[in-house]
């Protein structure tokens, strides 16, 4: 799996940056919480402050695009993101399913 930047975005009004990128999968489909880590090495980030919006495939592609929200603090991401997006964003447990 390769992820490549295709725009990377300050947004000053809200305090974060805008990341749209494409992963390039060969074979499996790459899951959420995989990506997720991978961008968070790329982009020198801490996990808790990037949510990781929405990942679409593209009818008859194996590329995936996706886009992302990386905020400067946790408290501009608690205020700004609803309850759900940031539940569906929290690391899994180990023996939680």
């Amino acid at each position: 799996m390769k992820i490549e930047i295709i725009k990377d975005e300050k947004n000053v009004l809200l305090n974060r940056r805008d990341v749209a990128f494409n992963i390039i999968s060969e074979g499996t489909t790459a899951s959420r919480e995989n990506v997720k880590n991978m961008l968070v090495a790329i982009l020198d980030t801490k996990p808790e402050l990037m949510v990781l919006d929405r990942m679409n495939t593209q009818y008859g592609r194996q590329d995936i695009l996706g886009y992302a929200r990386l905020y400067d603090d946790l408290q501009q991401l608690q205020a700004i993101e609803p309850d759900y997006m940031i539940a569906r964003n929290v690391a899994k447990e180990s023996g939680e399913e």
